[in-house]
């Protein structure tokens, strides 16, 4: 506004000495005035010029709400995908390191071990049973015990040429001779029969009514019967309860059962 007013000033200034001028009739001097006024103009004209661009280019930087919205909406899909990405970098990072741990252990074991991969689990017997992608054509037959580097999971029943049923530690049919580490309780661990939804159970029964188990001693498998190898982890114990004849400890077991994917079958029991 400012400027607008100067220059409406010196215009009208300009144009009267111009008018003025022209009354005298001096082409000289006309010329002379034109000069004067324009020189006076120039600084006016410039900043008004630099003004005018700055605001185009201002003006013309300025977007739209709807460019706006959409480059917001490109962003945040954008952002999904990067999300999405990291998520399956994360799983692929946990799946190398599971898997780097079970080969570290089929190395560091006493006996011979056949990787397998779960293929098959039915909802009605998740904790009892689940099909592996091993069978007779790479050595498989009945009573072999299967395990992870965390522990016992079951043994083998059912096997066809190129998959076995496996029957779980938490299935009440699956008994396994144990020890107490650390003590001389020895007894029988197996499966209880469980309802629908709830989480497998597993207790070592024929335990000493003195035995006195302590929450947290680990339970292993005792070798006795020949089917199991002797100290594999069967679980920890949870609670420790006293019967008329005898006691008996519930158990964690070791394996994560509701999980399983890959399994290591003993094909010997040694290397």
């Amino acid at each position: 506004m400012r400027i607008h007013s100067k220059l409406i000033a010196f215009g009208i200034f300009g144009l009267a000495l111009i008018l003025l001028i022209l009354a005298s009739g001096n082409p000289t001097s006309v010329r002379r005035a034109q000069e004067s006024f324009l020189s006076m103009l120039a600084p006016f004209l410039r900043s008004g010029s630099s003004l005018e661009r700055k605001f185009t280019a201002f003006r013309e930087g300025l977007k739209t709400l709807e460019q706006l919205e959409n480059e917001c909406g490109t962003l945040r899909t954008v952002n999904r995908e990067l999300s999405a990405t990291n998520q399956v970098f994360r799983g692929l990072e946990a799946e190398n390191n599971r898997l780097r741990n079970a080969l570290g252990y089929r190395e560091r074991a006493v006996f011979k071990l056949l990787p397998a991969r779960i293929i098959g689990r039915d909802v009605s017997t998740w904790f009892n049973q689940v099909v592996i992608d091993r069978g007779s054509d790479d050595g498989l037959r009945r009573d072999m015990p299967v395990l992870t580097e965390d522990g016992l999971v079951g043994k083998t029943t059912a096997v066809s040429e190129r998959s076995s049923v496996v029957v779980l530690m938490s299935d009440e049919n699956c008994k396994v001779a144990a020890s107490v580490e650390n003590s001389r309780e020895q007894g029988i661990v197996r499966g209880e029969r469980i309802s629908s939804g709830s989480i497998p159970v597993a207790s070592l029964f024929f335990l000493s009514k003195q035995a006195g188990l302590k929450p947290g001693q680990r339970v292993l498998t005792s070798g006795v019967g020949g089917v199991f190898p002797s100290g594999v982890l069967l679980g920890v114990v949870q609670e420790f309860k006293v019967r008329e004849l005898d006691g008996y400890a519930t158990l964690v077991p070791a394996v994560d059962l509701t999980t399983l994917q890959d399994v290591f079958v003993v094909v010997s029991q040694q290397k």
